[in-house]
């Protein structure tokens, strides 16, 4: 070290002014020791040099500093960094602390060019996929806009009013193919979709982020008629992006949301240009999949939908917050051919396209759409390219290693008496029979007019009962001689409301048999009343269990706002400490639960706090919903099997992803060595050679932008 910084004195002494950059590494003076080859990273480029050191520098790593090379490694380095862009970076920081020096140094390979493959390059003679293509799509509204307003001309109607807008019209367009027009957004408008929205599909759980809290539908009841109502942020003109991306996690559609939020018009019209550019076969993820599914078929998009056999889907970790029945069908992991994709790209890309929301906040419309074109365009050069190698290699590593698991799980099969895999599809065949049958029992989600009758009979007896002891009460009071006191008046007082709650109670008793048509009034003993007391008791076990279920869903959510929350196994301890230690409503809940299963005959398991909170992301909630002692012993309701069928999908999927990748990775490396080979320009030996400038300016274009065209959707017609 001693010998480095006396070599980097010496350096700045042979400069004119010790700060002032050098153009490139001087050549050491004509006596030379050897020449070293070693790769030198500048401020604007980056190139392999034969460095001449001086024998003076006492060793290479001295010699390279008193060339103005700062090596990586002391002993025998093969990356040196030049002095003036150390001194850069050490100003800036002392400038701007914020600064690190890993956005610096991503800052330098800006600088330097790095460009991205084409995620898409399709190949002649390669395996056919059962997607071509997986895309993900959500909304989001950090990057909303305020539209500036006059000041406001007072109140109407006693409710203040928004002033009108003192922006000029401005129909400059900064999208750069990225955004749909609001134009073809606004095609799919709410009229239209009052006729499309399905009103009978599977009951699905969706946190509605505004409001705080858990919509559970069935038939009629629309979960996305409140998530996709008209939220008026008067004060804002955009209210936030919707976005879809592609598996790699390239951009390619933005739609702005407008005064609202998210609007099915926006997943629709998104829906409609994917398919419009890619054609056939996409899988598209979308945290509502399985409700936006049916919207989209019997949309007028249904029949290109079909045609063009595009799948919509629900990404793991939103899917895990909707039921079992919904999972089954939508979740990536039992879904043929998604592999180990978890369709959750759009919630990593808003995780960063977050910090956009101060420059945007205030900005022109123009502006504000130039930031997100501008940060997307980046975005996908040098962040997603600059990782697309790693996460092809990391996915193939991933699924080598779930492959591995396999002996594991046939030795389980042989412990189990369990003879072929063929069994746990037999399994999954068998739960979503079952789901479905559950699913049109309405006896044990509806109140019915049998329950309702038994309950008024029950507050008839009792009733009665009060008004025996309290008409014996005031008969006591009457036989007593004494003289007039308060007390015998407050006891004809209560005497005469108790018979009038009988008398009550016995009206709406005989306004249900009226109903019901019961000729002779039931009691305690007969067969009617004991078969809706059982019914009132699996109600009340099922009201317990949806409270339950409930809760949990709304703490995880909580949790997952603040970024808390992962699938990992230590993750998932840590919500469990954290639901622990805050929700005494939940521990309240799992009492009201275990009181409802313990009246049931036979009863349902008991439920501790660790148990509840392992439960598979909410889908083993749906066993318990069937209290019939047999569903219990089927395979795939117990515990271990269920973990079983799932490691077996899991294999599925990874060799599922091997076989894509086994696709993609050769994609990726023809299109560089394409780019590697080719000019760029298009033109003949002898026309570039006349216009070098311009074919200077098309192949940085294209480096920067052209291996990335192909998952673009205006760029995806060669192959």
């Amino acid at each position: 070290m001693p010998e480095m910084v006396d070599a980097y004195i010496r350096y700045c002494a042979e400069q004119e002014t010790p700060a002032r950059p050098q153009d490139a590494p001087q050549p050491g003076p004509p006596t030379v020791e050897e020449v070293y080859e070693i790769i030198v990273v500048d401020m604007f480029d980056t190139s392999q040099v034969d460095v001449k050191l001086n024998p003076r520098g006492g060793g290479i790593a001295p010699a390279l500093v008193l060339e103005g090379l700062v090596p990586c490694t002391p002993y025998k380095p093969d990356v040196a960094v030049t002095v003036r862009v150390l001194e850069a970076f050490h100003v800036l920081h002392a400038r701007a602390p914020q600064l690190a020096i890993q956005p610096y140094v991503k800052s330098l390979c800006d600088l330097h060019g790095h460009a991205c493959p084409a995620c898409m390059y399709k190949l002649e003679g390669e395996d056919e996929l059962i997607f071509n293509m997986l895309t993900t799509m959500d909304g989001n509204d950090s990057l909303k806009r305020v539209l500036r307003r006059h000041p406001s001309d007072g109140e109407g109607d006693g409710e203040p009013t928004l002033g009108r807008s003192k922006e000029r019209v401005d129909n400059r367009d900064a999208s750069d193919g990225y955004y749909l027009s609001r134009e073809r957004v606004d095609a799919w408008v709410k009229t239209r979709l009052g006729e499309i929205l399905p009103t009978e599909a599977h009951p699905v759980r969706v946190f509605n982020n505004v409001f705080r809290l858990l919509i559970v539908y069935q038939g009629e009841d629309n979960p996305c008629a409140d998530r996709w109502k008209n939220m008026m942020w008067g004060i804002f003109d955009e209210t936030g992006v919707f976005l879809a991306l592609c598996r790699h996690g390239f951009v390619l559609v933005i739609a702005d949301m407008i005064r609202s939020g998210e609007l099915a018009k926006y997943p629709l019209a998104v829906v409609q240009e994917l398919l419009d550019v890619f054609g056939m076969k996409l899988g598209a993820g979308y945290d509502i999949g399985c409700h936006f599914d049916a919207t989209v078929r019997n949309s007028q998009l249904g029949d290109q939908a079909r045609a063009n056999k595009l799948k919509c889907l629900v990404g793991s970790f939103h899917g895990h917050a909707h039921n079992r029945l919904c999972q089954l069908s939508f979740l990536p992991n039992y879904v043929e051919g998604m592999g180990l994709e978890d369709l959750e790209g759009c919630e990593r890309y808003f995780s960063r396209s977050n910090a956009l929301a101060k420059s945007c906040r205030y900005a022109s419309r123009f502006h504000r759409q130039q930031e997100i074109t501008t940060y997307a365009k980046h975005f996908d050069s040098f962040e997603t390219y600059a990782n697309l190698s790693k996460f092809l290699c990391t996915n193939y590593r991933q699924a080598l290693t779930i492959l591995k698991t396999e002996p594991a799980l046939r030795d389980w099969m042989r412990q189990e008496s369990v003879e072929s895999f063929d069994e746990f599809q037999q399994w999954l065949l068998e739960e979503n029979e079952y789901l479905v049958g559950l699913k049109h029992a309405a006896k044990t989600n509806v109140e019915t007019l049998e329950m309702e009758y038994v309950q008024k009979l029950v507050n008839l007896s009792a009733s009665e009962a009060k008004y025996t002891v309290v008409q014996e009460q005031a008969r006591r009071a009457r036989a007593d001689h004494a003289a007039y006191t308060p007390g015998i008046s407050k006891a004809e007082l209560a005497r005469r409301h108790a018979k009038e709650k009988v008398e009550k109670d016995l009206e709406s008793v005989q306004s249900l048999e009226v109903q019901l048509d019961v000729a002779e009034r039931w009691t305690a003993e007969s067969p009617k009343w004991v078969s809706t007391v059982v019914e009132i008791k699996k109600r009340k076990y099922q009201l317990a269990l949806d409270a339950l279920e409930l809760l949990i869903v709304e703490r995880i959510f909580e949790l997952t706002k603040m970024n808390q929350s992962q699938t990992g196994y230590k993750l998932r301890k840590h919500i469990a400490k954290a639901l622990q230690a805050r929700s005494k409503a939940v521990k309240t809940a799992i009492d009201n639960y275990n009181s409802a299963a313990g009246l049931l005959d036979p009863p349902m398991p008991h439920l501790g706090w660790e148990q509840v909170v392992e439960y598979a992301f909410l889908a083993d909630f749906d066993i318990l919903r069937d209290t019939r002692a047999e569903v219990q012993s089927c395979s795939w309701a117990r515990p271990a099997y269920r973990l079983a069928m799932d490691r077996h999908f899991r294999i599925l999927r990874a060799r599922e992803e091997i076989k894509r990748l086994n696709v993609e990775i050769p994609r990726v490396v023809l299109r560089r060595k394409e780019q590697e080979l080719g000019d760029g320009t298009g033109k003949t030996e002898e026309e570039a050679e006349a216009d070098r400038g311009l074919a200077l300016q098309v192949r940085r274009y294209r480096e920067r932008r052209g291996v990335r065209a192909t998952p673009r959707p205006e760029n995806t017609q060669e192959s």
